[in-house]
């Protein structure tokens, strides 16, 4: 990737500009300059440079209120602060500000030159690093508009600026490892690693090795030393995925870590201290857990200090529409082919479906439909085939009759409505029964509503 190199030279004296500009264009640079501190914030709005070249002392606007300006508003901008009056204090001012470096006058041009060189290529792996993070977060990115989802996003904008510990409860498939990724992906520390364990898949006699590391020698088969995911997490956002599937045991030294902020591998003497943001998901009930004596309560206040609770997807139908057409493009794009296009009254099963997987069933569904579909459009038929296709496939039944009486009503009912454009007048009067009846059941399994 290439990138520009434009230096901005803010200096009243013109003749000292007119020398750094001689001296930068001379080295490969694009050196401009400018006499005032308005100047130079006018033409970083029109023409942004990567590198600042800022006097302290400026007519108007001195040095310091545009170091602020530039740092708010051109964050990759990287700037480097000149002075023949400098104090230490100005400097050291100037560097809590976010200047990368101070440069005292007279100036050395080798001096300029290195401090230019090592400022400019800062600023290539600071935007390496954003464009990096921007993927990231496309990748990662939460999709739906209901109005439970527009809640989630609204608590992770508050959470995750901050470094409070975070618990994400919901069904499995409803996206917990989502919302880990964008509570770290917006938080400080997301230029740091996020080191997610999945603790379910761990074998317990396995976990402290996993979660601490260990020596070389510990125990049998520790062939040589291994970090721990604390130790990998240290500066960034430990995600420990499924913890209400830890052992007691294990419980305990998390705890202890947690608490302390300090964590020993297996046939380590000494601690070592890691500074991590710690996210926890579950599907289990906690709480209820507590009360069994099956999870340790202190453990659960510690973990438990801002929850973000995720509904199941049938119970957020609104975000089935904008998820499908997310999962159809990734699919067709990725296939190289065109979007297809689902049918309404395709949708409208799709949203009667009670999706038992979640989020996670609905895009292997999409999945499928991208494959097996010949043309570009879904239609009622296709869904009831592959939904067929998948409940065959997992072996997944109704667990009791009265599930599967409730499961064969609701599809009837929606596809009744489906041929009468939602009219609840014509349905009653298809299925004969009375419309407040009908009413009632739309209620209850959740299905929208038309008036005649």
């Amino acid at each position: 990737m290439l990138y520009a190199k434009k230096i901005l030279i803010v200096d009243d004296d013109a003749v000292m500009g007119d020398v750094l500009c001689d001296i930068l264009n001379d080295a490969g640079y694009t050196a401009d300059w400018v006499g005032s501190g308005k100047d130079a914030i006018e033409q970083m709005e029109t023409n942004p440079a990567q590198v600042l070249l800022l006097d302290l002392l400026l007519p108007g606007i001195n040095g310091i209120e545009v170091l602020k300006h530039v740092i708010q508003k051109h964050p990759l901008t990287i700037v480097i602060m000149m002075s023949g009056h400098g104090t230490i204090q100005t400097a050291l001012q100037a560097t809590r500000l976010g200047a990368y470096e101070w440069l005292e006058k007279p100036l050395e041009k080798e001096r300029v030159l290195l401090t230019v060189r090592n400022a400019m290529e800062k600023q290539v792996l600071l935007t390496e690093k954003n464009l990096l993070l921007s993927e990231a977060k496309s990748r990662y990115k939460m999709v739906g508009t209901s109005p439970h989802l527009n809640q989630v996003y609204q608590l992770i904008d508050r959470v995750a600026p901050t470094q409070s510990t975070v618990l994400i409860t919901g069904e499995s498939g409803t996206g917990k490892e989502l919302v880990a990724r964008a509570v770290h992906m917006n938080s400080q520390r997301a230029g740091g690693p996020l080191v997610q364990v999945n603790c379910a898949a761990v074998p317990e006699s396995l976990i402290e090795s996993e979660l601490f590391g260990h020596t070389k020698g510990a125990f049998t088969g520790a062939l040589q030393h291994k970090k721990g995911r604390f130790q990998q997490a240290d500066g960034g956002t430990l995600f420990l995925d499924e913890i209400g599937d830890l052992s007691a045991m294990a419980q305990a030294k998390v705890l202890r870590a947690i608490e302390s902020g300090e964590v020993a591998a297996i046939g380590q003497e000494t601690s070592t201290t890691v500074d991590i943001r710690l996210l926890t998901a579950t599907n289990r009930d906690l709480a209820t857990m507590v009360r069994a004596g099956e999870f340790r309560e202190d453990l659960y206040h510690r973990i438990n200090v801002i929850e973000i609770a995720l509904d199941p997807l049938r119970n957020r139908t609104d975000d089935i529409a904008p998820l499908l057409e997310h999962f159809l493009s990734c699919y067709s794009h990725n296939a190289k082919q065109p979007m297809k296009q689902i049918e309404p009254a395709a949708l409208t099963l799709c949203k009667a479906y009670e999706w038992p997987g979640n989020i996670r069933e609905l895009r292997n569904f999409a999945e499928k439909a991208n494959v097996l579909i010949d043309n570009n459009r879904i239609s009622a038929d296709d869904v009831r085939r592959l939904l067929t296709l998948t409940h065959e496939a997992s072996g997944e039944r109704p667990a009791t009759l009265k599930e599967a009486k409730k499961r064969f009503e609701r599809s009837f009912i929606q596809e009744a409505l489906n041929r009468h454009q939602g009219n609840v007048t014509h349905t009653a009067d298809e299925l004969g029964t009375p419309r407040s009846l009908l009413y009632q059941k739309m209620d209850r399994y959740g299905l929208g509503r038309q008036m005649p």
